[in-house]
């Protein structure tokens, strides 16, 4: 494995405007939509159906549950498929499974239908997800593409906005009504921008990566190639010490996406109103979390990217056991702000350093396998904190031991063997 830098005397030369960059802006406009249903979203509406049915935590948490479950097992799936057929064609696909999967949750009336709708949720968000569009930016995007994958992040980071709008809403026009609109949105916001403007590579329009214009007689385009990482074989990648600690530490981290599925409900618990907790959404959640991801894509461009993946993970430890601890709104908003700058920034510097140690070629293909081994621990702990609340009344305990995972993930994280051959 090794990398070729340019030949800095001769620079290829560029379009005046890069149309990657819609790539990218289109890619942040999905991201935005589809978490802020599927994710972050998905925490009032899981509120409200609790309210409704009288379920048991523990018994509504085996949905989110199954969500992981087949979204570990549909991840390898989606990242073949990105790989054999492109992301414009898996995007598409799993934008209009993901919104019939919520229209029908907007219906359900038992729990079997309610656990039976989310294998179709958790395909559709597999294959819609922001790692699908990374793949697309991936081969748009060379030199930049922690900058790049940081820009794309605002999407998931503006959406927990979103996830604070539907709040508002749902007691208007009731969770159902809400639910069927956020389900028809997959197909009338998302779907039409992905047919207008995603392109799978930047030769369907005579261009190179970064904005080479490609010429019959150059050999820019080899050598933009060239600056690549040479890919190794899957299965050398996949038994590698580097790769399986580079898995370990996002499977530990899975275990914390469990607070943002209960979010509203732990605050309910804390005696928090709707309005507050809307508010702990937006300006907790979303926007501390928008400059972190900026500034962690930006800075994994210029020094290793080990250490501000062990840094965003420690936020979210941090966050976590604050946001157990928290009796006043101030630090509910304190805690969430630490953990959406951790999950934000943790994002873009993944998919970088990913990149970075095993190359575009097999990007798909690895995004979608440590999908499917990471969603283990975010299977059993949705399940887990659900079952203390019932058992104890309460979810701070549980809060508290979610954070153990993480701390053992970033040093992980920080402690990832750089493939051989590849230059410091």
């Amino acid at each position: 494995m090794s990398i070729i830098l340019r030949n800095q005397d001769s620079p290829p030369k560029k379009s005046r405007y890069f149309k990657g960059w819609n790539m990218v802006l289109s890619g942040l406009l999905i991201s935005f939509y589809v978490d802020g249903v599927g994710f972050w979203g998905f925490s009032g509406f899981f509120k409200e159906i609790i309210l409704e049915f009288d379920w048991d935590r523990a018994v509504a948490a085996i949905a989110p549950s199954l969500h992981r479950l087949q979204s570990g097992i549909f991840s390898p799936f989606s990242g073949f498929i990105v790989d054999r057929w492109g992301a414009r064609k898996t995007l598409l696909l799993g934008l209009f499974i993901a919104g019939l999967g919520f229209v029908l949750l907007s219906r359900i009336q038992n729990l079997w239908q309610y656990y039976a709708v989310f294998i179709l949720i958790a395909f559709g968000l597999s294959a819609g997800s922001f790692v699908v569009i990374a793949a697309l930016l991936n081969n748009w995007f060379i030199r930049s593409r922690g900058f790049v994958f940081s820009l794309l992040m605002l999407g998931p980071g503006l959406s927990a906005v979103l996830g604070g709008l539907w709040i508002f809403i749902i007691p208007t026009f009731g969770w159902r009504n809400t639910l069927l609109l956020a389900g028809l949105g997959f197909w009338f916001f998302c779907i039409p921008i992905v047919l207008a403007v995603m392109k799978d590579n930047p030769s369907d329009l005579g261009l190179s990566a970064d904005g080479v214009i490609v010429d019959e007689n150059s050999t820019d385009k080899e050598e933009t190639e060239n600056t690549e990482v040479k890919t190794l074989p899957m299965k050398e990648i996949l038994l590698s010490r580097s790769y399986i600690q580079y898995v370990g530490a996002l499977s530990l981290c899975g275990a914390s996406f469990s607070v943002v599925t209960f979010a509203a409900e732990i605050l309910t618990s804390y005696g928090f109103s709707n309005n507050v907790t809307a508010t702990i959404f937006i300006f907790g959640f979303a926007l501390p979390s928008l400059p972190a991801r900026l500034f962690a894509g930006w800075l994994s461009d210029r020094i290793d990217k080990r250490f501000i993946f062990a840094v965003s993970i420690s936020l979210q430890m941090m966050g976590t056991i604050l946001f157990a601890i928290a009796s006043v709104p101030f630090v509910a908003i304190l805690a969430a702000a630490l953990i959406g700058m951790g999950i934000g920034s943790t994002s873009p510097v993944r998919m970088a350093l990913q990149s970075e140690y095993w190359g575009k070629n097999v990007f798909g293909r690895l995004s979608g396998i440590q999908m499917g081994v990471s969603a283990v621990p975010a299977i059993i702990s949705p399940f887990f904190l659900g079952w203390i609340y019932d058992s104890y009344g309460t979810y701070r305990e549980g809060l508290i031991l979610l954070a153990v995972p993480l701390a053992f993930a970033a040093i992980l994280a920080l402690t990832i063997k750089r493939p051989n051959g590849l230059s410091k």
